[in-house]
Parts: C-alpha cells; sequence; structure tokens
C-alpha cells in the first residue's frame, strides 16, 4: 500500500535524525556533519511533503474537466496555511510522526471545507424516467464536480448518470452555507481525479 511505503519511509529518516540527536546537537550536524545532514534534511522534506500530500489530497473526488476551476481553492489553502511550516517544526524538532499525521489530515479538511463553495456549485438534480412516471418519487442530488450521489445521509460515487437528467440546483453558492460534514474518499475505476500542485 503506497500510504506505508510512504510513513515507513518518513520514519525511517525520522528515526535517523533522532539517533543522531541524541549524539551530538544540531548545530554540530549542521557543521561538523553538513554533508550529510543536509541530505538527510532534504530526505526528511520529501518524504514528509510525499506523505503529507497523499493524506491531505488522496481520495478527494474532483472529475478532470473541473480541475481549474477547483484549482484555486485548493491552492488557496496552501498557501495561506499555517499547517505546512507546523509539520516541518514536528519533522526536525521532535521527529513526531503521529503529530504529522494529525496536521495533514487537518490540512486536508481545510481544504475540503474551502472547495464546498465549488462543490455547492455543481449540485444537480438527477431525474431518471422513472421519477417522472412514479408519482411521489423525488429525485436525487447529484454533485457533477465529484461524481457523487446523495445516498443513506452519506455522499456515495455514482459515475454513470446516462439514464437521467441533470438539472442544476443553483448557479453560486449561498455565503451563509456551512461546511460539508463529509465527502467520499474513495475514487471509482472510471471516475478521473487530478492532484493540485
Amino acid at each position: 500500500m503506497e500510504q506505508e511505503k510512504l510513513r515507513s519511509t518518513l520514519i525511517t529518516h525520522l528515526d535517523t535524525l533522532r539517533r543522531n540527536l541524541e549524539v551530538v546537537s544540531i548545530e554540530v550536524l549542521k557543521t561538523k556533519y553538513q554533508k550529510p545532514y543536509e541530505t538527510l534534511a532534504k530526505d526528511i522534506c520529501a518524504a514528509a511533503s510525499a506523505y503529507t500530500q497523499y493524506l491531505a489530497l488522496t481520495g478527494i473526488r474532483l472529475k478532470a474537466k473541473y480541475f481549474d476551476e477547483a484549482k484555486p481553492y485548493i491552492d488557496g489553502i496552501i498557501q495561506n496555511t499555517t499547517v505546512l511550516k507546523t509539520i516541518s517544526e514536528a519533522a526536525f524538532k521532535r521527529q513526531d510522526i503521529e503529530e504529522i499525521e494529525r496536521l495533514a489530515l487537518s490540512l486536508r479538511q481545510d481544504i475540503l471545507n474551502a472547495l464546498h463553495p465549488f462543490y455547492l456549485r455543481h449540485l444537480c438534480l438527477y431525474v431518471t424516467a422513472e421519477c417522472i412516471d412514479t408519482v411521489g418519487m423525488m429525485p436525487e442530488i447529484y454533485n457533477d464536480a465529484n461524481g457523487c450521489i446523495w445516498r443513506d445521509n452519506t455522499w456515495q460515487p455514482f459515475d454513470d448518470t446516462s439514464a437521467g437528467l441533470l438539472l442544476y440546483a443553483q448557479e453560486k453558492p449561498k455565503e451563509t452555507d456551512t461546511a460539508p460534514v463529509a465527502y467520499p474518499m474513495e475514487p471509482t475505476g472510471e471516475q478521473e481525479e487530478r492532484k493540485a500542485s
């Protein structure tokens, strides 16, 4: 599993730093052992970045055709967050993998909260022939941006809408809308996904 591999790589580098710091100070590492320390620091940065990106972005459903529209929401959070600096401190000062994971997941929630108005703009009513033919049968709520339908009080992947008609619910989100409870985490085979840079 990719997550375990990324986690294991980061733990290995953090352990190396921890063991080095048990023997010498950070100042000695940065001067006397400058080249090996710089190599280790680069390895920690790369591993922490890869693991944070995986935890924060993997499984956020987004159709490729909407990526350019959604990207500013994601980039805005990433550019303005202090979480990434705190992750760096957790890695270099405390070598704390659990703290890094908590912070990455909080970044993920910040991204989901930022995407909420974007997702609202792509809400539709999914109207099937059965809805039209059956008295009292209501259309289902569908989100065209992430390819999910609202069923059993959760967003569920639903990529094939060919059996019905999509009617958009609104043009713009209301300013007073609150953040979502949760969006689905697992992509389907047909769902196209892209990660923000």
